[in-house]
């Protein structure tokens, strides 16, 4: 439970909001207009990444506030992104895939599904077809996400698929359109459009952005978030910059977490965790 600050105080470092709902809002509906490619969205949604789907997330909320990019698994597989989140009986690993905001669903005056949404769903299932081989599914809890996926290690994990595709004007006024994406859908897919994340953005915080190394999980954000990644895994396998480290130590007065000796977690983590090459 996060502890609260008395009124006056100096803003918790876990409310950091880089800007304001509706500048941020704002801002992202005007660039979709411009129709960049898919790598430019995928970079303005890591530095901004209130915008990243919350979808299949339970009670326990995303882990850590960690969201991976590029997470690659398999030999020829990678995700956009990836985050885990549990509950006392199990974890989702959410596994999302961005189109383009130019990306089509139909195809011109017709309600029959354009060749863009029919690869991006093919591919959706190409991922879901690898994960029902029980080898790749345990192979991947175990190791790919099994750096960051504790404390309950033990408890099973189910992935779980999202598709960020085109815009919502395509099929926003037409029924039959949107009951023909909502058919795609099934238990582990949610179909979202890029103006669907621009929702809610209110309610929504910032997540630390990581990327799985061999050997440790590369933090590449440089604000200070949260404790529990500190305080749960082994600060060894934590690459983090100088400025991630500078935003954690001015926030000491405000560190709640304890360890089983009671001390407090960052007090004796943050010495242990190394610096990234690139800070």
């Amino acid at each position: 439970m996060k502890k609260l600050v008395a009124k006056g105080a100096k803003r918790p470092y876990w409310e950091y909001v880089d800007k304001p709902a509706h500048k941020l809002r704002d801002e992202f509906v005007a660039l979709l207009d411009e129709e960049h490619p898919e790598q430019f969205y995928q970079s303005y949604i890591e530095k901004n990444t209130r915008l990243v789907p919350r979808e299949f997330v339970q009670n326990h909320g995303i882990h850590f506030d960690l969201v991976l990019r590029k997470l690659s698994f398999g030999a020829d597989y990678k995700s956009d992104f990836a985050y885990l989140s549990k509950s006392s009986d199990d974890w989702n690993c959410v596994l999302v895939e961005i189109e383009s905001p130019g990306a089509r669903f139909f195809k011109d005056e017709s309600n029959e599904f354009h060749k863009d949404f029919l690869k991006a769903i093919q591919q959706i299932n190409i991922w879901r077809a690898w994960f029902l081989e029980p080898t790749n599914k345990a192979g991947f809890a175990d190791n790919t996400v099994g750096l960051i996926r504790v404390p309950l290690n033990r408890n099973p994990t189910h992935p779980k698929f999202v598709l960020v595709h085109g815009r919502r004007s395509e099929y926003g006024r037409s029924p039959i359109r949107r009951r023909l994406i909502a058919a795609q859908e099934v238990d582990d897919l949610k179909i979202l459009t890029f103006d669907s994340l621009a929702e809610s953005l209110h309610t929504k915080h910032d997540l630390y952005v990581g990327a799985r190394r061999n050997e440790y999980i590369e933090i590449v954000s440089d604000v200070f978030l949260n404790e529990s990644m500190f305080s749960w895994m082994e600060p060894e396998q934590i690459r983090i910059g100088k400025r991630l480290k500078a935003s954690a130590l001015a926030a000491r007065d405000q560190w709640f977490h304890y360890n089983g000796d009671n001390d407090l977690a960052m007090e004796v983590a943050l010495p242990r965790v190394r610096l990234r090459s690139l800070t």
